[in-house]
């Protein structure tokens, strides 16, 4: 993980729980979707945001979402829902 984000005791139960490591965290952030939404940070990885060479190897990241606090510095936790971008998108705006 980068040196400047850090994760929350949930968040590393949840990436225990769903046999996901840091590496995971880290590419679904980097090709993930953002979304602001809740008063947070989204990022969601959607089939179309991994490259055609890594389609193989990391199909199983699909549907992953990692939320952050609003300035990016915690991992709140993360989860899998394929068609979670939907219900992330219909959270209510929170500023």
């Amino acid at each position: 993980m980068t040196q400047s984000v850090e994760l929350s005791d949930h968040a590393l139960t949840r990436m225990a729980q769903r046999n996901l490591s840091a590496e995971d965290i880290e590419y679904v952030i980097q090709f993930g979707c953002p979304v602001r939404s809740g008063g947070a940070l989204h990022y969601f990885l959607r089939h179309e945001d991994i490259p055609q060479a890594d389609r193989k190897s990391v199909q199983r990241l699909e549907g992953t979402t990692v939320l952050m606090d609003r300035g990016e510095r915690y991992i709140i936790t993360v989860y899998r829902n394929r068609r979670g971008l939907k219900e992330i998108r219909q959270k209510v705006k929170w500023e």
